[in-house]
């Protein structure tokens, strides 16, 4: 073999094996991990069915946006806001997995107890109390480090920028009728790691928004911002 073939056939073997092992050395690119930070920031957003409402009042030229702030304080959940002027203002959170999107609402709509409920919680508390008292007499052991919150999303998550969406807000007032409260399920799937854009859908009862198509693209990233989010008609800060 001739020295410009054996070094043509030595360089597409090793270019081979660089792209099927993501790197020299083989092992999974760190560049191509997903971190839930890379979802922070502004998305401007495109929803047909929005645009269509929008458009019949007149206001064609005001904007969707979808803001992502920070993870919840349980580290299991994206907290925003998403914004659809005419139709609607509402707090957002995307979870990885239903059941963490159930977990996270069970703490801001906890459901009210009932006098039994008290009684037997305060029966419960007073038991509790004389048996907490002798444990911490008898334990003095320092406590854990608090785990990391991206790590432990990045964990619940399996690392895949796919997600439950939550909404809770205002619809705005139309044909004379009040503004009320309103929530609703969605998705949103990021195409790659990077976050830059996204899909999904939209569901909203009053409105007859069955899986209405949702996406965007990012206008500006951010860092984790602690900016008030408010949650359902008691205003539960998230």
């Amino acid at each position: 073999m001739d020295d410009w073939q054996d070094a043509a056939f030595s360089s597409r073997h090793m270019h081979n094996r660089v792209n099927r092992n993501g790197g020299r050395g083989g092992g999974k690119s760190k560049r191509n991990t997903f971190d839930v930070r890379k979802t922070f920031g502004s998305y401007e957003c495109k929803c047909p069915a929005w645009h269509r409402i929008n458009s019949e009042s007149g206001s064609s030229d005001q904007h969707a946006v979808l803001e992502l702030y920070r993870l919840t304080d349980n580290g299991q959940g994206v907290v925003g806001e998403l914004s659809l002027p005419g139709v609607f203002q509402a707090a957002v959170i995307l979870a990885a997995s239903r059941k963490s999107l159930q977990g996270i609402l069970s703490e801001l709509e906890p459901v009210k107890p009932t006098e039994e409920d008290e009684k037997a919680t305060e029966s419960t508390n007073n038991t509790d109390g004389i048996a907490g008292s002798e444990q911490d007499e008898d334990s003095d052991e320092e406590e854990e480090p608090e785990p990391d919150r991206f790590e432990t999303f990045e964990k619940n998550s399996f690392r895949e920028p796919k997600f439950w969406l939550q909404w809770n807000g205002i619809l705005s007032p139309t044909s004379g009728e009040p503004e009320k409260a309103e929530s609703g399920l969605g998705y949103i799937i990021f195409p790659s790691n990077d976050c830059k854009k996204f899909k999904g859908t939209l569901n909203c009862a009053s409105l007859e928004w069955k899986d209405v198509a949702l996406s965007g693209h990012k206008i500006a990233p951010r860092s984790e911002s602690d900016i008030p989010v408010a949650w359902g008609p008691d205003g539960v800060s998230v």
